[in-house]
């Protein structure tokens, strides 16, 4: 269940991103200020959006249909966690059928104040997604309401947030990545490729790379090649599309300014399934030195 401290943080990000709604959300942030123990009494939704930019409503006993809504449960990990258990529980669609929007990512498109009265929600938290694939829903598509144009760039479409690089040398040999021991990461302990997500000022997956190789490793690629595109699951449980480069690069590791993991080895492929690997690392690197 997410604390006063993760909201506060959430909500401190968003007016980051919306100034103008400071003044509105001041009562939401005194609210969470005085909270000084305990959950806070919010609630979290989900803006689920189709291929054709349709919006996914569920009946609502009092305005007749509005948008998967539910408040937290001990179990939630954060208050995203609790829209994508909203929609999972009262239409039938799974996280794995959802993806983040690259406009927003993990944070709120919206946080809406709620009228404030003794033991009710004092704000709401919203998140939006895409169907990633088709889903059957207990219930309705609907053209999306937008009175603040926080939606308008919202497509449906969905696109590669992740970035890999299959790093290799002349000699045929595969740079691996070895990733903390954390819980709250992808793979953790495990060797993998390098690359991350997507940020703020990436316009494409390839910028993406770029951008992670330089600040993990400081790897800088003559050129990059696109190899596939694949779907990971991430912590939550999402479809995450991943776009996976190929480059051929000629260093020493050992040399590099790695800022994240424990250490960047060179491995020929004969030597890769004898180590423990995160996601579909085994059979990217297969395919990729199958290649004629």
């Amino acid at each position: 269940m997410p604390s006063p401290t993760e909201l506060r943080t959430i909500l401190t990000s968003y007016l980051a991103r919306h100034p103008a709604e400071s003044g509105p959300l001041a009562p939401v942030h005194a609210a969470l200020d005085a909270t000084n123990s305990g959950p806070a009494a919010v609630t979290c939704s989900a803006l689920v959006i189709d291929r054709d930019g349709k919006v996914l409503h569920v009946a609502d006993s009092h305005t007749g249909s509005g948008l998967p809504r539910t408040t937290p449960q001990d179990n939630d990990r954060s208050p995203l966690a609790t829209a994508l258990r909203a929609v999972r529980e009262q239409t039938g669609i799974q996280p794995g059928d959802l993806c983040l929007t690259p406009q927003y990512l993990r944070t709120p498109i919206d946080i809406t104040p709620a009228p404030r009265a003794a033991g009710t929600p004092i704000a709401d938290f919203r998140f939006a997604f895409y169907l990633a694939r088709p889903a059957h829903a207990e219930a309705s598509w609907r053209p999306a309401p937008d009175p603040r144009g926080k939606a308008t760039a919202l497509d449906g479409q969905p696109v590669p947030l992740n970035a890999s690089a299959l790093i290799y040398n002349s000699r045929g040999e595969y740079l691996l990545h070895l990733r903390d021991m954390r819980d709250d990461i992808w793979a953790p302990g495990c060797w993998a490729l390098l690359g991350g997500g997507h940020e703020a000022g990436d316009l494409t997956p390839k910028d993406t790379i770029r951008r992670e190789l330089r600040e993990e490793a400081g790897i800088h690629p003559e050129q990059l090649e696109t190899f596939l595109d694949e779907e990971i699951r991430d912590l939550d449980g999402l479809t995450l599309p991943v776009r996976i480069f190929s480059a051929l690069w000629e260093g020493d590791p050992a040399q590099l300014p790695l800022t994240e993991g424990v250490m960047l080895a060179w491995f020929p492929p004969a030597t890769v399934p004898r180590l423990r690997l995160g996601g579909e690392t085994l059979a990217l690197i297969q395919r990729h030195a199958s290649k004629p």
